[in-house]
């Protein structure tokens, strides 16, 4: 349940609402997380991040490697 009023106040600052917009009651720990999602939350919707996995430079991956079907030859020219 938290979880979703943390994502209310993230939402809340994407949409370009002010801190104080708040419906939850001073002193509760639902404003905390609301705030906290307001604050804090590092969600950007609508950006997509990779896989993080997608990320490590040491994966490999079997659409590079020239034995796998699928591979195209544009890659081996590189």
């Amino acid at each position: 349940m938290l979880m979703d009023i943390i994502r209310q106040g993230s939402r809340a600052r994407a949409a370009g609402h002010r801190k104080d917009a708040c419906p939850y009651p001073e002193d509760s720990r639902e404003r905390r997380a609301w705030i906290e999602g307001y604050e804090v939350s590092s969600w950007d919707f609508g950006t997509r991040v990779p896989h993080p996995a997608r990320r490590l430079p040491s994966t490999t991956s079997l659409e590079h490697d020239e034995g796998a079907p699928g591979f195209r030859a544009s890659m081996s020219s590189a």
